[in-house]
């Protein structure tokens, strides 16, 4: 039989306080206790646990704070040591004002060109007389019968041969007029005279059976069209686009 308050699971001392937990036994804990949970409830999750000895203090830097560079631009960086990008501060692009030997070249290669090809379409004209002329009608096979057809002869086409010749020499003043602008145009740095400069060598080589002086004429403009698409002259044909859409002009 067993004495009130001698309970041999939880003995007591006699002022009431329980006696020192034995070898292999747990502390009992008071659950009224400041910031610790009910005995045998383990913490909750994401809580953590008081520093029993305080947070420590930090120690400073031996070396110190490093010093901050001064930005380039007249900004301050950013957290973490990256530049602020510049803001505005590209140079705007200038008008050039050298000119490459090549837009030289192409400029006399392309002038040359519609020089020999108006000399060209002259000379033809003017060296067909009216004998030579009524030969060569003569030579076509039905150009009689279409001639009589269309009300016409051979001796009114001998008329017209003044008139064809002021047309040819108009037509050849016109072209040379076309050369020469095309030439002062690349020379100027002028993109699209550069391109129709191309199209109209291209279109020129229809004319390779034509006589010397025309071939001497189709050599002389594809020369000037390569040279006008060499590096140095698309160089300076792109600096200058980009100067006068900057406002240059």
């Amino acid at each position: 039989m067993s004495i009130p308050g001698n309970d041999p699971q939880n003995p007591q001392t006699p002022n009431g306080e329980p006696n020192a937990p034995q070898y292999g036994q747990r502390a009992p804990q008071d659950p009224n206790a400041a910031g610790q949970p009910p005995y045998g409830q383990p913490p909750q999750y994401g809580s953590q646990e008081p520093n029993p000895y305080g947070q420590p203090p930090q120690a400073p830097s031996p070396y110190g704070q490093p010093p901050q560079a001064p930005s380039p631009y007249g900004q301050q960086p950013y957290a973490g040591g990256f530049q602020v990008p510049p803001q505005g501060n590209f140079a705007a692009p200038q008008m050039p004002t050298h000119r490459p030997k090549e837009l030289d070249t192409s400029f006399w290669a392309i002038l040359a060109a519609g020089v020999v090809a108006a000399v060209a379409m002259i000379t033809s004209i003017f060296g067909l007389n009216a004998a030579s002329l009524r030969a060569e009608l003569a030579s076509m096979e039905g150009m009689e019968e279409q001639l009589a057809a269309s009300g016409m002869s051979l001796d009114d086409i001998m008329g017209m041969l003044p008139t064809i010749q002021t047309v040819v020499v108009v037509i050849a003043v016109i072209s040379l007029a076309i050369y020469a602008l095309i030439a002062f145009m690349i020379r100027k740095g002028s993109n699209v005279a550069r391109i129709f400069a191309t199209i109209f060598a291209a279109l020129s080589l229809l004319s390779l059976g034509s006589g010397l002086l025309m071939l001497v004429s189709i050599i002389l403009g594809v020369v000037g069209v390569v040279f006008a698409w060499l590096r140095p002259s698309s160089q300076f044909i792109a600096a200058r686009r980009a100067a006068r859409a900057a406002g240059y002009r």
